[in-house]
This record gives structure tokens, sequence and C-alpha cells, in this order.
């Protein structure tokens, strides 16, 4: 009898067993590659819009430079500088950058209000009258109740042109205030960006919160509402990947699907979206050719195995084994840090805590029923936020103040008059900041456990915001019962602001407080 490996049947069927098995094969790869090449592309379409955003939002800060410089100079000589002098500094400093052909200012003094109107020159520069336009939207500056000196700006259209109009409020002693900024033609600026990242196969324009139009590289767009891009419509678009939104779309420009980014400026004074269309058809071609070497290569590969099938039998076998043990190994891996990562979220849900909580709640329930359910609501508010972590550690100011106060509410049912009501001070200018996870809720939940807390001596605790930092501050009486546990949560806070820059955390006794400043992280 003919040995089995012999036997011509057994070599046909082994035969056609590897030629399907590598067909399989070839097939299985091109979905991996397909799906490879995807993720390859999400890459390249993220560092794109990235590299786009990074572009636009420095040429248009780089614009604001010379206001910000011209701001800083009156502050530091406006108790040495006079009128006369006061045109040519300005100009000097408005017009730093080439691209800015019309600066103006205005002085506002107890009995009237001056404005002049500077327009760049081959020679230097002349004064003039204000449009209409401007000095409308500039007196309204002027007049506003607040005292707020951040910059602030406006786009509106006259005649066929459609202008930038910035404006930052100075203190001046010698008439009151001062108030100076840019009027950009918007068309005339875009030809200045043709030159900027020409080579790119991405386009980007910008939106502000209306859908206005502000910069595009078709530049009969300018100035022109976009359908389906005001500030509501463009957060439901795409998918949400951070702070920004993607989707696959048609480009009205380019006439082609590309992937689309919505990304905010980051351009001072504004609430602009940048808008960045990527092509897809670059990615497409590539993967058609490589669809197509992957097929050669299959064939090739079959042609190769089939001749060397006995050859390579226990190597195949020996390489099948690796790795699958790698795959293993891989998800065993995966699982472990999925536990981890659950570990860490069961750990920040404090077990004392919920049980000081039930049990303020049960009494609660007896005294007063409204204000139990209300206390629910707060506690599974608390719990949820906690439970729903911020994957990069960091969470916005706002969401942060809006947490501790849920927190707080709880701490103020449980500890009543010992506790006075959390004094909060903070602008909505300072609320996108972004800050630790769960700051402020440690450091208010340390002061109340290493103070002492009564109706005579009761605890207060601020937050407030300086411009740079939020200052947390609660009135010292430490008690003698607790060690230093509070360690720990500074430790994580200190430990956050290494990672994320080169701010540290700063806390300490002051006179009779103890203080902690949390650094405002962009």
């Amino acid at each position: 009898m003919r040995p089995v490996l012999h036997n011509p049947k057994y070599i046909i069927a082994i035969g056609l067993t590897v030629i399907l098995s590598i067909t399989g094969i070839v097939f299985f790869i091109s979905r991996l590659q397909d799906e490879r090449i995807a993720r390859i592309g999400e890459l390249a379409g993220t560092n794109v819009y990235r590299q786009k955003a990074t572009v636009f939002r420095y040429e248009f800060n780089q614009l604001l430079n010379g206001t910000a410089d011209a701001s800083n100079f009156i502050a530091a000589t406006e108790d040495r500088i006079d009128a006369d002098e006061l045109q040519a500094d300005l100009a000097a400093l408005l017009f730093a950058d080439a691209r800015v052909t019309n600066a103006w200012y205005a002085i506002a003094g107890p009995q009237d209000t001056s404005y002049v109107y500077l327009s760049r020159t081959q020679n230097g520069y002349r004064s003039g009258v204000l449009p209409v336009y401007l000095k409308r939207w500039a007196g309204h500056r002027l007049v506003l109740p607040d005292t707020s000196l951040a910059a602030v700006s406006k786009v509106v259209a006259a005649g066929d042109a459609v202008h930038w109009l910035t404006a930052s409020r100075v203190s001046w002693k010698r008439s009151g205030q001062l108030v100076l900024g840019l009027d950009v033609d918007l068309k005339a600026l875009q030809r200045t960006f043709y030159l900027v990242d020409e080579k790119a196969f991405s386009y980007a324009f910008i939106i502000d919160e209306e859908g206005l139009c502000i910069s595009h590289p078709e530049e009969s767009m300018i100035g022109r509402h976009l359908s389906n891009m005001d500030k509501s419509a463009v957060l439901m678009h795409g998918a949400w990947d951070g702070n920004v939104r993607h989707e696959e779309t048609l480009s009205e420009y380019l006439k082609i699907p590309v992937t689309r980014y919505f990304v905010p400026s980051g351009i001072v004074g504004t609430n602009w979206t940048t808008v960045v269309d990527v092509p897809k058809l670059v990615v497409d071609e590539d993967v058609e050719a490589i669809h197509t070497y992957s097929i050669y290569m299959g064939l090739l590969a079959i042609a190769i195995i089939l001749g060397l099938t006995w050859l390579y039998q226990q190597k195949w076998q020996k390489e099948f084994l690796l790795r699958r043990q790698v795959e293993i190994n891989e998800a065993e891996q995966q699982k472990d840090n999925a536990l981890l990562q659950l570990d860490k979220l069961k750990e920040k849900v404090n077990p004392h805590f919920l049980f000081n909580s039930l049990s303020s709640l049960n009494a609660l329930i007896a005294q007063d029923t409204k204000m139990a359910q209300l206390f629910v609501l707060k506690l599974s508010r608390v719990y949820r936020y906690v439970l729903e972590a911020s994957p990069n550690g960091l969470a916005t100011v706002e969401e942060e103040l809006r947490f501790v106060n849920e927190y707080f509410f709880l701490m103020k049912i449980r500890f009543g008059d010992a506790l006075l009501p959390l004094e909060l001070a903070v602008p909505d200018a300072d609320q996108s900041y972004k800050l630790p996870f769960m700051s402020l809720q440690t450091l208010v939940e340390n002061a109340v456990k290493h103070n002492k807390l009564s109706k005579e001596k009761p605890l207060k605790i601020s937050i407030k915001s300086n411009g740079t930092d939020l200052v947390v501050t609660n009135n010292l009486q430490l008690r003698t019962d607790v060690g230093d546990s509070g360690k720990q949560g500074l430790n994580y806070l200190q430990s956050t602001y290494i990672y994320f820059g080169d701010r540290h955390l700063k806390y300490g006794i002051e006179g009779d407080d103890y203080v902690c400043y949390l650094p405002l992280l962009p």
C-alpha cells in the first residue's frame, strides 16, 4: 500500500487546502490592510487639520500682536507720553505686521471722544476720519457698562469689502480710557494666505458662531452665511474627538468627498471655528494600489508555498504557535489594562463618603422629604461625574465648579451651620480652561477633613480666580486627630500638572488661612 504522504490524492488535497488557505489569508490580510489604512488615513487627516488650524491661528494672531504690544506700551508709559507722541507710537506698533493697512484708536475724555483712523502709505502712514461702519462700532465699545479690558472683534460688510474690526480697551489716566484696534479687509488678507502652505492637498476656511464665512480660498465666499454652518449646527456635525468634530461629506469647493474637521480657531477675541477639508481621493488611490500589490503577492506566495509545503511544514506550525501565543499575551495584557482602569475608577468612589451621605439621607427623609429627594439627585450626579471620568485626566473649570457645587451641597446637609456657604468668584471667561479631574472636590474634601467644624467656629471655603490660577482658600482651624492623608490628593494634583506642563501646584498657610493655587491649563 502506498504511504499516505505519497498518495497523489492526498497531495492534491493538501495543495487545494494550501491554495484555499492562502487565498483566505490574502483576503484576510487585505481586510486588515483596509482597517490599517483607514487608521493611517485618519492619522494623516488629524495631522493635516492640526497643521492647518495651527497655521491659521498663528497668522491671525500675528496680526493682533501689534494691538497687544500697543496696549502694553500704553499701560507702561501712560504717565510719560502725551497726545502728540501717542499717534506716532501707536502707528509704529499697530502697523508692525506688513499685512495691516488700517488701524484706529479713540480717546474718551470727560467731555468728548476723539477718533483717529490710521492708514498705511508707502512712506509711513496718514491719519483721517473713521469710516461710518467703524465709528458706530467703536462708539459702542466706549459706552459699554463693564470695565473689561479683553480683546473683542466684529465682522461687518461695507460695500464689496468685508472688514474684521478689532478693539482693545486700555485704561489711560490722562483721559479715562483709550480704545485701539485694527480694520482688516478680509478679502485682501485672504490673498496673503495663498502662499501659506501652498503645496498642501487640503484646504481650510473659518466661520463665526452664526455661520458667517471669515476666510475661504474662494474669495467670493467671504462675508457670506454658509448653509448649515451656524454654531448649533456645527455642534451636531459628525463624530466627537476631544474638542474637535469631524464628518464625511462632499466638498462644495472641490466637489469631491472629504473628511471635514471642525476645530476651535483659538484666535484671540473670537469664538470662531476653523473648518478643514481633507480629500479622501489620495488615500483611496493608495488603497487601490496596495490591493493590486496584495493580489500579485498572494499569487506569487501561492506558487512558492505549493513548492515548499513539505519543506516548511514544521516551520509553519511553529510560527503559527508563536503567533497564537503572542495574540493570547496581547489579549491578556489588554484585559489587565482594562481591569486596572476599572480599579482606578472604583478607587475614586469613597465608600466612607457614601456611608456618611446615606446616613445624612436617612435623617433627612424623616425631616424634609423634598430636600431628601434633592439630596438623592445631587448624590447621583456626584457619582455619575466620578464614574464618567474624562479619559485624559482633565476637565473644564465649568465642569469642576458644577461638580464641586453638587458635592458641597451634600457636605452642607451633613454639617449644617458648621459649614458656611461655598463662595465662588470665577468669571465666565476663565471657565473654559482645564483643571485636573476632581481637583476642586479633592481640596474641599481635604479642608473639611483636616479642620474643626462647629457652629461657633464654622469652616469657610472660597474658590476664586486671579486670571492664571484658581485660588481655593479656607480658614485654618486644624484638627489634631487626623493624619497627613490629604497628601495623597495633593500628590495626585501635583503629578497631573507635571505631566501636562511646567506649571506646578502651590499650597500652604497664608496668615490665618490655608491657600491652594490651581494653575489654569489651556
